[in-house]
């Protein structure tokens, strides 16, 4: 067999289609299941064998570590080439790698820091002190949204300030430009300026430009519908030489709108690239014909989409399992009484996935598990970087590497505690500002501490010979004992032993001594290892990466980080309109869209076995009844078997139409009070719109008031009068 047919074997016709076409721009809708990964992957061997690439030509990116991680061991099995000769990474990855290369040509330092969310964060808040905005008014989260948002649609700060109509969107474009600022001032970039810098480096030098654009020949991306503007500036930019770019996805799956996705860029692919080849795959090799037949018809809702007609050749498989509850204790009881009963029957642990809308929502059915001794994994929970004694460490850590970076001298200075209050650090920053130096530069100098009281002075005298001790130390220690010198001459170690819960401090020095592990790992994979290395690889870790499937153990996790997944038998909880989908989305059709999509994700992960559930009361924003999801409504009725309350409570079931007729209807009286607006009661008083069903006098409102808490209302009793 030759090295061609070696790749394409075992691909049906469009894969090996799309594996094999011409050079040019080619776009492969891939439905759910349809092995979308398997040929980009080939796609890339195809290139290196036949000769039309090297290594050194291929740029292919991917959204997770993990999957770039597999796609390199695939193609080395594949071509036996050595994988690292190719640019296979995450799009934040290459473009950090770009940065460092050429990011001075643009004015980013080689030596920046990256700040994770948490890091940025912190710096917001910063900002709104020294702004003088209070954080009650308007949340630091909001802001580092909103930021982000404007980021990954390259927007500046500039015309960010220029669009501002309303005191929100002005406020965030000053704390826009100071959060840059001291982002420079610090030598930092965050997540979304690994991105932007790329692009504003494309943009302005024309060198790098073409230097890059001749290199890279062959540009290949996956999940291609999650890409946001500047991924996709960055992607058609470099393709514009060679116009090789071989893009994957499925715009049925584009379910991350939320931060900054464009759909559209799948969408609009044909008219930026009009001479490209569209291949559809449409064969799902995951599920069975009747869980496939079930996410196809929830899923033909939707408007914005490329038709596909996705099939399986498969078992039709057994019907969907539609779990009604009573309450969501008796909803996350029945749901681990079933997983009990497939265990008993040969069904592993880690072949059962439980999926949410919201993290809020495993409490209830961890403890339902735990009460029945089954294990089970998080993912998405507190994610291992961010703990605190690991944070705390890596600050120290940052600030050895980057004497500029102020978030993690803040962080530090008085971790463990020193005595260093907030009124003597905001001494030292109104010092540092006047100097123009950072405030671990500022503290190198005696003389800059002559404002502060003398004890105080000789508490951070000593705080800056630690570090000036520590990075000396830094150059020429192995990674993981210099790891654990840090922890020790900090005093992290000390602290956390002295502490009064001695099994919480030794769970938490354990995680410092496989922060140094991992360290040691780091070192031992990469002949060049350097502590600014490291802390740029753990910082682009994702929550996914450290998910271990051979963990026999059941999978809770949100729909979101489901993504890419797949299980032998897969709940999807909570199913209850304004919980999936969320409320604040009901009246935005767009927006409903891709909760839509997030379902037809979340149904595509099941191989065998999907149980749908809800429950008729929940205890959200108080106690209340709730509807089922309009997405359960969607699906055919043939294709369920229905599990129903013990008790009388019927279900409360809607016809498919329901839902676009109460909402959409021009002539309801009430359409213009939704979901979001806030009404006024005259007995309540003002109180905001959570939940509405119903058209005309027979709408139905819950209002959650400001002092009388929620109620169910109708309208043509209620009286309410729209305020905004």
């Amino acid at each position: 067999m030759s090295g061609q047919e070696e790749i394409t074997e075992g691909l049906n016709q469009p894969q090996t289609e799309a594996v094999t076409c011409p050079d040019g721009p080619v776009l492969v809708l891939a439905g759910a299941g349809s092995g979308k990964t398997r040929v980009l992957t080939c796609r890339v061997a195809h290139l290196l064998k036949t000769g039309r690439g090297t290594p050194q030509q291929i740029l292919a990116v991917t959204f997770t570590n993990k999957a770039a991680g597999e796609m390199k061991s695939r193609i080395e099995k594949l071509t036996g080439i050595d994988p690292r000769a190719m640019q296979i990474s995450t799009f934040h990855s290459f473009g950090a790698r770009l940065l460092r290369t050429y990011g001075e040509r643009i004015n980013i330092t080689r030596d920046f820091t990256i700040y994770d969310e948490d890091d940025s964060i912190s710096l917001v808040k910063k900002c709104l002190v020294d702004l003088k905005i209070d954080s009650k008014a308007i949340s630091p989260k909001t802001v580092r949204y909103r930021i982000s948002n404007a980021k990954s649609a390259v927007i500046s700060v500039a015309q960010y300030s220029k669009s501002a109509k309303t005191p929100l969107i002005e406020a965030v474009a000053k704390v826009y430009e100071l959060y840059q600022q001291r982002l420079a001032d610090s030598g930092a970039l965050d997540f979304d300026d690994l991105l932007v810098g790329v692009v504003l480096l494309l943009r302005k030098d024309q060198t790098t430009r073409e230097i890059l654009q001749q290199r890279y020949s062959h540009i290949l991306i996956d999940e291609f519908q999650d890409t946001n503007q500047a991924q996709y500036e960055i992607a058609r930019t470099l393709a514009r030489r060679h116009k090789n770019i071989f893009a994957v996805g499925d715009d049925d799956q584009s379910i991350y709108g939320w931060r900054g996705a464009n759909i559209g860029n799948i969408l609009n692919f044909e008219k930026d690239f009009p001479d490209c080849r569209v291949i559809f795959l449409e064969e799902n090799y995951r599920s069975t014909q009747n869980i496939l037949k079930a996410a196809s018809t929830v899923i033909a809702n939707n408007q914005l989409r490329n038709e596909k007609t996705l099939f399986s050749r498969g078992v039709p498989g057994e019907q969907l399992t539609l779990l009604i509850s009573e309450t969501a204790s008796q909803e996350a009881e029945q749901i681990a009484t079933m997983i009990e009963n497939q265990v008993r029957t040969g069904r592993l642990h880690r072949d059962i996935a439980i999926l949410y809308r919201t993290n809020a929502q495993s409490r209830i059915l961890e403890e339902s598990l735990r009460r029945r001794f089954i294990p089970y994994q998080i993912v998405g929970g507190l994610r291992f970087y961010l703990r605190k004694e690991i944070k705390d460490t890596l600050a120290y850590l940052k600030l050895l590497c980057n004497p500029k970076d102020d978030v993690s001298f803040r962080r530090v200075i008085n971790c463990p505690k020193r005595g260093i209050g907030q009124s003597t650090i905001t001494k030292l920053e109104m010092k540092a500002k006047q100097l123009r130096c950072s405030l671990a530069e500022l503290i190198t100098d005696k003389t800059n501490l002559e404002m502060l009281a003398s004890a105080m002075a000789v508490r951070v005298e000593k705080f800056a010979r630690l570090i000036s001790f520590l990075g000396k130390k830094a150059k020429g220690m192995p990674l993981q004992p210099f790891f654990m010198l840090v922890a020790e001459k900090t005093g992290l170690l000390a602290d956390l032993q002295s502490g009064n819960h001695a099994e919480a401090a030794a769970n938490r020095i354990e995680n410092i001594q496989e922060l140094a592990a991992a360290a040691a790992e780091y070192q031992s994979d990469n002949s060049d290892a350097t502590l600014g290395g490291f802390l740029e690889a753990i910082s682009l870790y994702t929550e996914m990466d450290n998910y271990d499937r051979r963990q026999d153990a059941v999978t809770l996790m949100t729909v979101h980080a489901a993504k890419g997944l797949e299980f032998e038998s897969v709940f999807i909880s909570g199913l209850e309109e304004g919980l999936f989908p969320l409320a604040r989305y009901l009246d935005n059709p767009h927006q409903l869209e891709e909760e839509r999509r997030l379902m037809y994700v979340g149904m595509t992960r099941a191989k065998s076995k999907l149980t749908l559930s809800y429950a008729l009361w929940r205890a959200r924003f108080g106690g209340k009844m709730t509807m089922s999801s309009r997405f359960v409504d969607e699906l055919p009725d043939e294709l369920l078997d229905t599990i129903r309350p013990t008790t009388t409570s019927q279900r409360n079931r809607v016809n498919k139409n329901y839902f676009k007729e109460a909402r959409y209807s021009s002539t309801d009286p009430y359409a213009a009070i939704r979901v979001g607006s806030i009404v006024y009661h005259p007995r309540w008083g003002e109180g905001k719109v959570v939940k509405r069903a119903g058209m005309g006098e027979s709408t139905q409102f819950e209002v959650r008031f400001t002092y009388a808490g929620p109620k169910a209302l109708v309208a043509k009793h209620a009286k309410l009068q729209l305020v905004r």
